[in-house]
């Protein structure tokens, strides 16, 4: 979850090929977290990008796991 209010998780809408102005490549298909800007705003608005969560990271699937785990053992 992206918890800094200047910042916006974006990934491309199907078929589409956004450029990141600020990296100097393409948006991934999985999409990365941008700050906002009126670039990224114009794209959200032009439906070529999609907001959302960014994926949940190895590490943080891991420890959710374990957190599970520990609560089903006691």
């Amino acid at each position: 979850m992206t918890t800094d209010c200047n910042k916006v998780h974006v990934k491309p809408a199907q078929g589409r090929v956004v450029l990141d102005p600020e990296r100097g490549d393409e948006l991934p298909a999985a999409g990365r977290v941008v700050a906002r800007s009126t670039y990224w705003a114009r794209r959200i608005q032009d439906n070529d990008v999609i907001v959302g969560e960014p994926p949940a990271s190895a590490d943080t699937a891991k420890a959710g796991k374990a957190a599970v785990a520990d609560k089903g053992a006691k």
